[in-house]
């Protein structure tokens, strides 16, 4: 294989990784935010339980200290059969009630305990899984610095504008676009989502941000994300996917060009929409 072929293979392979890795990073922060959750209705709760077993045990206490704790000494201290057969239900009503509630707050804290678990697991499995991706990332870097292809930022092939400029329309996908092509010229960084630097769905999760549509941080999870439409339905702010795995994405500003943030070491630039191999078309809603 030439090294022409090795590097593009090699930056293709890292920017799937990038991706991968960015949607691990969005898992972990809302498993995160879920535990957090947990454990903050775990310490009011544990409150609660300690103190209706407190009332509870205090309750057992006193009927015993007054001699009620039985059915032998209510009908001794009852003055008709009535009222004993009335403060035997009472004291029934009474321990049940407060063993019911004792039992319903256990429940409670017993499912909270089963979720903390789960999300205790599954943040330890993310963990995993982004230094693993972190260390698959390292090892492409080094792989392109000695193939020659890592550097400094630059201006990739092509221009970073080569003079289109689109129409900023007053909508939602206008915005989209005016605030993609203001990102124009900035470095690529893998993992960002602006402001001064971005990775390729990092810009489009910003553009559409500006606009109130929330994307996921992965090219991949937007495509899903989006409604599905063909390249004859494209509009200004309509998303295209690149590649088999869905590893890239670029916002489309009309007149057959996209904005993307390339790969590290690049600029965010304006493309003929088909620089790449192209896997589909979505439009944010």
């Amino acid at each position: 294989m030439d090294r022409q072929r090795q590097l593009a293979n090699a930056w293709q392979e890292l920017e799937s990784v990038i991706e991968r890795y960015n949607a691990v990073r969005d898992d972990l922060r809302a498993t995160d935010t879920r535990l957090q959750q947990v454990n903050s209705q775990l310490g009011p709760l544990q409150t609660e339980v300690d103190a209706a077993q407190r009332e509870t045990d205090a309750q057992a206490a006193a009927l015993y200290r007054s001699g009620a704790i039985g059915s032998t000494a209510v009908l001794i201290t009852a003055q008709s059969p009535e009222a004993w057969m009335d403060q035997l239900a009472m004291l029934d009503q009474i321990s049940r009630r407060r063993a019911g509630a004792l039992k319903s707050l256990k429940s409670a804290q017993d499912r909270l305990n089963t979720q903390k678990a789960e999300l205790s697991t599954l943040q330890q499995q993310q963990r995993t899984q982004s230094a693993e991706l972190g260390q698959r990332k390292a090892t492409i870097e080094a792989q392109l610095r000695r193939l020659g292809g890592a550097r400094g930022a630059r201006a990739p092939s092509g221009a970073l504008h080569d003079g289109f400029v689109p129409l900023f329309t007053d909508d939602a996908a206008g915005r989209a676009v005016k605030f993609a092509f203001s990102q124009l010229g900035k470095v690529y960084q893998w993992g960002a989502d602006g402001p001064n630097s971005f990775d390729c769905s990092g810009l489009t999760m910003a553009a559409w941000k500006t606009a109130g549509v929330v994307l996921p941080h992965n090219a991949a999870r937007q495509k899903q994300t989006v409604k599905p439409i063909t390249r004859a339905e494209l509009q200004p702010g309509d998303l295209v996917f690149y590649y088999k795995d869905v590893s890239h994405v670029g916002i489309y500003i009309g007149s057959g060009r996209v904005i993307e943030a390339p790969r590290a070491g690049e600029r965010i630039s304006m493309r003929l929409i088909d620089y790449a191999p192209v896997a589909g078309f979505g439009r944010p809603v």
